[in-house]
């Protein structure tokens, strides 16, 4: 029997499964969900009461917190996850946060959107280069028909996929999967685009729409799935030595 996934609800979205600690392909649920007026972030584990719980990262009550991404690794949940508009700061920034049931996460560099994966670091603005950063190299990326970024997140089967959601030049919502240097694909499920989507053992969720507001939207599993290759020359990407010192953890080794 297939695992149901994110029976979260309306005022639901990033989402993102886990490997969970026994390696089993077994999956831990992430996503972000209205509470108190903002988004913050949450977990489901299969094996618990049944229930979505908030993760205590240490931020303001009124600060936003999505893109969660995580994994397992050295007995601990990794999570990392982008943060921001509180009263007190409003710059959003890159956060890590090492355990679940920690409650307070550290912040990595000022990003609208990333991800930490392992020794690798993925961090942009809104706009502007993307920057993938590893131990010894960054890799500068571009795309020339973007004007925003909403989210960066990753493929847990193969993290050498990023899955990135944004507005074009021309003012349309669109959701891609790209590898550096090898290929840029567009993602639709079900019709829709995939907004915010998330890949996991041969599955896929995405954000639909369902109510008034843009983000008014609720996690949806797609039934059918279109990947459809663009044309790369739309990626620009220079990669230049590491000297910034920007780590996701100094006890990992990079793959």
């Amino acid at each position: 029997m297939e695992t149901e996934f994110f029976n979260c609800g309306a005022g639901s979205h990033m989402p993102f499964v886990a490997h969970d600690r026994q390696r089993d392909f077994a999956p831990r649920q992430f996503c972000c969900r209205m509470i108190g007026g903002k988004w913050k972030l949450c977990y489901y584990a299969d094996d618990g009461d049944g229930e979505w719980h908030q993760i205590r990262t240490g931020l303001p009550e009124d600060a936003t917190e999505c893109s969660p991404t995580a994994e397992w690794e050295d007995g601990m949940w990794k999570i990392s996850f982008i943060g921001g508009g509180a009263e007190s700061d409003r710059r959003f920034k890159l956060y890590r946060q090492f355990g679940i049931h920690a409650t307070a996460a550290t912040t990595l560099c000022t990003a609208d959107v990333g991800y930490v994966q392992k020794n690798r670091v993925v961090h942009a603005g809104r706009r502007g280069t993307l920057f993938i950063q590893d131990r010894s190299t960054i890799r500068e990326v571009r795309f020339a028909d973007v004007e925003y970024l909403y989210r960066v997140s990753y493929n847990p089967n193969n993290p050498q996929e990023l899955l990135i959601s944004g507005k074009t030049l021309t003012g349309e919502i669109f959701s891609r999967v790209y590898r550096p240097g090898k290929f840029l694909e567009s993602l639709t499920a079900d019709g829709h685009v995939a907004y915010k989507a998330a890949f996991f053992n041969g599955r896929t969720f995405y954000a639909r729409q369902t109510g008034s507001d843009f983000e008014d939207r609720t996690i949806f599993e797609a039934r059918n799935v279109a990947r459809i290759a663009l044309d790369f020359g739309l990626v620009s990407e220079v990669v230049k030595p590491n000297t910034s010192g920007i780590s996701g953890g100094e006890d990992e080794e990079f793959e």
